[in-house]
């Protein structure tokens, strides 16, 4: 060959070079191959104008142009974490600001945002996010909206009771269709909405409520005791004791003397029980009897409250998808109730931080037990350093090894026919030097002044750039 022919061929195979990287990356809009939502071209089903989720030999999301999609999606974009002390200057010379208050400061950090997701290769915008500056002016990137209904989350070191509310209750019903009237009545229409969550990693098992001291908001205090204890120990109106006592009146085939010898009650009757306020407040976790009671109606209470909340947000939004609660799986949370709200959700959200090896035996057992799509919508690896000496997630013991197990993670979940997104968490460092991370922090993809950790970018590069070759089972053509 002619070192002018050499020449020309070696500059055509860079470009295409080039080209496949973007269009497998899908950083830009209209890249080849690549629909506006991040959408691939070369797997295409029927469009409905809104993100759903189809299954062929695997499962998929689609999106409303009717192009496979898989969500790698960011978390925690929180604008309180540019705008501490110790890194508030340098943020203002990166985004090339004078201070917060500038009407170009919200603009300069969403276009800093919009660029660092094309570099890494996220393409949606997951939970825990200020979409009032993601948003502005208006959606780039899909994106997931939160309806907490309840406000019970795992991370919260105290929960007053009262945060338990009589799901059965009316209402609670005009609570949910209040907050879909104000928050989702008002995106119903957008095509870059990918779904509706409720609530992060709410408390449901007794494992879940139980104190401990190494939580994600420090040692659990106060009052977290679940919609069993919660309930049962109502007065008479309300609607969610009268559930209760029809539970356990079909359980103990109406048989109050059974129900007694199991709680070491005297009631009379099960009318009595009904009557009774705060009959038992705490439960006797080595009584297998009342562990199943508790158990069986646990599962009653959270289909209520999917049912409650699926059918406010149909009411006002039929097209878009229904994803649930981000379910806790790092507790027995899914084994649990997973298979009671998978009949009301589009897809199974879950959040687990642990390696893959740790990950795949519930994923074997979940997809066996229902037929669903799976996201993990929070979750990553992380590592000690001096400003964050107590991180959330499997720690490793140093920045290559959170690397390698970053990689390992996106190219077996992704290579799961089940398996359609991965949220990670988070953006950037929450250090102690961020006051409400005192007890907790969380390892970013960069530093908190902006720097980005090599390692982890070179992977999630890699990796993003090969994403729906791993999942066609083609890994490494590109």
């Amino acid at each position: 060959m002619r070192r002018r022919e050499f020449i020309q061929v070696a500059a055509a195979a860079a470009a295409a070079a080039r080209l496949v990287e973007a269009s497998s990356l899908g950083r830009s809009k209209g890249a080849a191959g690549f629909d506006r939502y991040g959408g691939w071209t070369g797997r295409s089903f029927e469009p409905t104008g809104f993100f759903r989720v189809e299954k062929d030999d695997r499962w998929w999301l689609v999106t409303p142009d009717g192009n496979a999609f898989l969500s790698f999606g960011i978390n925690h974009f929180y604008t309180d974490l540019w705008n501490q002390d110790y890194n508030r200057e340098a943020w203002r010379k990166r985004l090339g600001v004078a201070d917060e208050s500038a009407p170009e400061y919200y603009p300069a950090l969403r276009r800093w945002f919009l660029e660092t997701c094309e570099e890494y290769g996220f393409n949606t915008v997951g939970v825990h996010t200020s979409m009032r500056v993601v948003n502005t002016p208006r959606p780039t990137l899909p994106y997931v909206q939160a309806l907490p209904f309840v406000d019970i989350p795992h991370w919260r070191p105290e929960i007053p009771d009262e945060n338990f509310v009589d799901v059965f209750a009316p209402e609670y019903v005009a609570r949910c269709d209040a907050m879909v009237e104000e928050r989702a009545a008002p995106i119903r229409k957008d095509p870059f909405l990918l779904g509706y969550y409720m609530t992060d990693c709410p408390l449901f098992t007794e494992e879940d409520c139980r104190e401990r001291p190494d939580t994600i908001g420090g040692a659990r205090r106060g009052s977290r005791i679940g919609w069993p204890r919660r309930l049962r120990n109502l007065p008479g109106t309300a609607p969610g004791k009268r559930v209760y006592v029809e539970t356990v009146h079909e359980l103990y085939e109406g048989q109050i003397a059974s129900f007694n010898r199991t709680y070491g009650t005297d009631f009379g009757s099960f009318d009595a029980l009904v009557a009774a306020a705060n009959w038992r407040p705490e439960t006797e976790l080595s009584n297998p009897q009342e562990t199943r009671d508790n158990l069986v109606f646990l599962r009653k209470a959270v289909e209520q409250y999917y049912r409650v909340g699926h059918d406010a947000i149909r009411r006002v939004d039929p097209d878009h998808m229904f994803l649930g609660d981000k379910i806790n799986a790092n507790t027995d949370t899914m084994d649990t109730v997973f298979d009671v709200t998978s009949r009301y959700t589009d897809l199974v959200f879950y959040q687990m931080y642990a390696r893959y090896e740790v990950q795949k035996p519930g994923l074997d057992r979940w997809s066996k037990r229902v037929d669903k799509a799976f996201i993990n919508g929070d979750s990553a690896f992380t590592m000690v350093t001096d400003t964050m000496p107590r991180p959330y997630g499997p720690i490793a013991d140093d920045l290559e090894q959170r690397a390698a197990w970053t990689e390992e993670f996106f190219r077996s979940a992704f290579a799961r026919p089940e398996f359609v997104g991965w949220h990670y968490c988070g953006l950037i460092d929450s250090p102690i030097l961020v006051p409400r991370k005192w007890d907790r922090q969380h390892s970013g993809i960069i530093d908190g002044f902006g720097e980005p950790y090599p390692e982890i970018r070179k992977v999630l590069q890699s990796c993003t750039s090969e994403m729906y070759s791993i999942a066609r089972g083609r890994e490494g053509d590109g």
